[in-house]
């Protein structure tokens, strides 16, 4: 199983807290705020109340031997400092830190952490993502300008088969899966392996992958 730290529970830690537990893994959450450390006590592995910045205090909770931690500190930027500067001095192998502004992503860069992330400029691209292209469910990036997309299938594929929506000539797409929606004869969502033959029904979603440009331009021609 494998094993994560979450340290500092405001909204962004205690969600992705829960999420990382409810996905089967071993969470140790941890705040210097007890409140914070109970509102998520019954959903992950152990809550505990502490100073991060505290080096024995986080090695007695066996920081270094997570597979990742999520530094989500939020209004103490020299406490995410620190914390994540000890956090890879114990070795552990993914860091990934918050930060708010473009000049805090670097200082925590330098201190090592292997991942930033910039909370406001995520959820506003995300937010924008969701206003133009409503079909576009998730995207994950793969490299530079090459993602991995769910897209929920529009109304004008319904009834045509993969190769008849030629997606890799329209758009310079590869569908890699094609998720089924729940009917009267599946209970659940069923994965396939594409087959150019498959039929897409009303409900199903689509695993894309190509060039970022392209999944948006597919995903913004949904009109309903």
């Amino acid at each position: 199983m494998k094993r994560f730290a979450v340290i500092g529970l405001g909204l962004l830690g205690r969600t992705v807290a829960r999420e990382l537990s409810q996905r089967g893994a071993e969470v140790i959450a941890i705040d210097l705020e007890q409140d914070l450390v109970d509102a998520v006590a019954d959903h992950v592995a152990l809550a505990v109340r502490l100073d991060s910045t505290n080096r024995d205090a986080l090695l007695s909770q066996g920081i270094d031997k997570v597979d990742a931690a999520v530094i989500a500190i939020g209004e103490n930027f020299q406490a995410a400092v620190l914390t994540t500067a000890l956090v890879k001095e114990f070795g552990v192998p993914r860091v990934i830190s918050r930060a708010v502004t473009e000049d805090e992503a670097k200082i925590l860069k330098l201190v090592k952490a292997d991942e930033v992330i910039l909370v406001e400029e995520w959820v506003a691209r995300k937010l924008s993502q969701s206003i133009l292209s409503p079909s576009l469910m998730d995207v994950v990036e793969l490299g530079p300008g090459l993602s991995l997309g769910r897209i929920r299938a529009s109304k004008e594929m319904w009834g045509k088969s993969l190769a008849a929506v030629k997606f890799r000539q329209r758009y310079g797409l590869s569908v890699v899966a094609m998720i089924k929606a729940v009917s009267e004869g599946r209970q659940t969502p069923e994965t396939l392996i594409p087959d150019p033959e498959a039929i897409i029904d009303q409900g199903d979603v689509l695993l894309v992958e190509g060039d970022d440009e392209a999944i948006e331009r597919l995903a913004s021609e949904d009109k309903d």
